[in-house]
């Protein structure tokens, strides 16, 4: 057989470091090519190889770990590494760097066997990664509210805004911010699920610190407007429309409050007047 490319000689060592067997290359046909460059008998590779293995998927198990600590403890150290390892297996990394490798980990975990019935588990793990993006995305001030003094009152509705790079905005059935919390603690407190809504999650950076916020369902609509590019007339109609299809009405007078609030947590980066 002739000798392998370092090319194919790096394809077949991943294909290796990711197998589930320790025999996942045909020594006959293959292994026989790479033992010139590992200068060791058969047996002695594939022992090498199995260590290369196992500190490759122990590493970015562990990455996925510290990822994803809530989901972790919900379902217990032995399950997580469990679906770590496969999810590895199936979805290696792309790029040295692993800061944020595992955003697919998301849609995984919600269908490995073993969490199909936790219904929070997705909602969960889709808060964490958000959180490590936000913690990791480039610091950008917002702007001070007293640059909107030049804008006259009556124009004040066509303005719109540039929100933060690290918001994230998500609704969830279920009380995920709650969930989310307690297990961050030493003793976490039972949650009555029962008894529990659902949550509008808001996900971004102040300055060094991650906010985590659960949002009046009518101003998570109203952010939801902004955030992508409405005016604040064009945010607030909308709002109100879903408010009524929920059988509710806002009035006008709760406009100013919201938008307020929304500003004082300097989510916004810029703002711009749409030209009538």
């Amino acid at each position: 057989m002739s000798q392998l490319t370092l090319g194919q000689y790096q394809a077949l060592f991943c294909q290796e470091l990711l197998s589930q067997s320790r025999l996942a290359l045909d020594y006959d046909q293959n292994t026989d090519s790479l033992l010139p460059l590992i200068d060791s008998s058969p047996q002695q590779a594939l022992d090498r190889i199995a260590i290369y293995r196992n500190n490759v998927l122990h590493s970015i198990s562990a990455a996925l770990g510290d990822l994803y600590p809530v989901v972790k403890r919900l379902i217990g150290d032995d399950c997580f590494n469990g679906a770590a390892v496969e999810f590895v297996r199936q979805l290696p990394p792309s790029d040295p760097v692993l800061l944020h490798y595992g955003e697919a980990f998301i849609e995984f975990i919600a269908q490995f066997p073993a969490c199909q019935n936790i219904g929070f588990i997705k909602d969960i793990a889709m808060l964490e990664y958000h959180y490590n993006r936000a913690f990791h995305s480039e610091d950008t001030p917002s702007f001070e509210l007293s640059e909107l003094r030049i804008i006259a009152p009556e124009n004040l509705g066509e303005l719109s805004f540039t929100c933060h790079q690290s918001l994230t905005l998500f609704q969830s059935a279920w009380p995920v911010q709650d969930i989310w919390h307690e297990n961050l603690k030493d003793e976490p407190e039972l949650i009555d699920l029962d008894q529990s809504t659902g949550s509008n999650i808001l996900i971004y950076r102040q300055v060094m610190t991650v906010q985590v916020i659960n949002l009046d369902t009518h101003c998570y609509q109203f952010l939801k407007q902004l955030s992508a590019g409405a005016t604040i007339n064009t945010a607030w109609q909308i709002t109100s429309q879903h408010a009524v299809g929920q059988g509710e009405t806002l009035d006008e007078e709760e406009l100013s409050p919201m938008l307020g609030y929304l500003l004082n947590l300097q989510l916004f980066t810029h703002f711009q007047l749409t030209e009538n």
